[in-house]
């Protein structure tokens, strides 16, 4: 979807933020939590391009929320500037998830949000994520315990079932909220899908009609005219970004022009460039060289270039060995692009 075919005075009474507990969102286009992706840098990246209403750390195994695990992966460290921030953790038994809730409440979590979603294969081999939605009786016990643990806000974010045959978005939905969650997060795939076929976004309207808590959709959200068409169509109380946040990401950006009736911002080469570059430069202030460059070469391989020759950049970053080779890639192609850029202008 590239265009919006809603009218300004629609477009006007869209939602444009919610609530969580006690937690008022500015944006309800928030960020959401990705596994290897969403960390500090990622995060910070997206929230200095402007409205993104929250943004979450990465999904969390339970059993490494204590602090000697918290030292090796930091994986719930954060900075003050990246509140309000929601802090992800996954896990199966139910006192087990309600001590890591605990450690996250300590840590300064501004929201706390349970993985009942992921679809990857290591997670629900041991019975995390969207593994729970074959067993509700389980997670109902699992959302009561932490809902007694802790006294922030919890959201559920979770799949529409395990398969076709077993669709029970709207009882989970239904069990979240008399177990005391305060939010939910609906990607209506199953988990059967994992991230083929489309988000059947008429699954969100149901559990909207179906509780009284604020519910977010997620899923195949890949441009500013899309985000405010599923809030229109609907009527969920906001939209959650992941995959097309890596690609573009002044997506947010591109949502709040269009609220205003004004033509989203198209970035250019330099624009790109600039992003690559500092999203390096403050990998390379959190982590060692090696992990940097990693990192790199995972953003650009979901980073939408969209220019002649980006096939041959991303191969040339993913075969470099260092930072300074995949930095003089990075230059060479960039700086060929401004110059078209610039003279097309001229």
């Amino acid at each position: 979807m590239n265009s919006l075919n809603l009218d300004q005075s629609i477009i006007n009474a869209l939602p444009t933020y919610y609530r969580i507990g006690p937690i008022e969102l500015t944006s309800n286009i928030v960020l959401a939590p990705m596994a290897g992706v969403t960390d500090s840098v990622f995060r910070r990246m997206i929230l200095g391009l402007g409205h993104c209403g929250l943004v979450s750390s990465e999904m969390t195994n339970a059993a490494s929320v204590s602090p000697k695990a918290l030292k090796r992966h930091r994986l719930l460290d954060y900075l003050p500037d990246e509140r309000p921030i929601a802090m992800q953790i996954s896990g199966n038994d139910p006192d087990l998830v309600a001590r890591a809730a605990q450690v996250v409440e300590g840590l300064g979590a501004d929201i706390l949000d349970i993985n009942c979603g992921c679809p990857s294969p290591k997670v629900t081999g041991g019975g995390h994520g969207a593994s729970l939605l074959r067993n509700l009786p389980k997670m109902s016990r699992m959302l009561k315990a932490v809902r007694a643990a802790v006294h922030i806000p919890i959201t559920l974010k979770y799949r529409a079932g395990w398969d076709k045959q077993s669709l029970n978005y709207i009882e989970t939905a239904k069990i979240a909220e008399d177990a005391g969650v305060d939010g939910l997060t609906l990607h209506p795939r199953t988990r059967e899908q994992l991230y083929r076929g489309t988000a059947d976004w008429q699954r969100v309207a149901e559990v909207k009609r179906a509780v009284s808590i604020p519910v977010i959709g997620s899923g195949d959200v890949n441009d500013a005219a899309t985000a405010l068409q599923r809030l229109y169509e609907t009527g969920v109380d906001g939209v959650m970004i992941g995959r097309g946040a890596i690609a573009n990401p002044w997506i947010f950006l591109q949502i709040a022009q269009l609220r205003r009736g004004e033509a989203p911002f198209t970035p250019t080469p330099a624009d790109k460039f600039e992003f690559m570059h500092r999203f390096l430069d403050l990998c390379l202030e959190e982590m060692n060289e090696r992990l940097a460059l990693n990192k790199l070469k995972q953003l650009v391989s979901h980073f939408s270039l969209a220019l002649p020759g980006s096939a041959a950049l991303r191969a040339a970053i993913h075969r470099s060995a260092s930072v300074a080779e995949a930095r003089e890639h990075m230059e060479a192609f960039f700086d060929l692009h401004m110059a078209t850029s610039a003279a097309s202008q001229s």
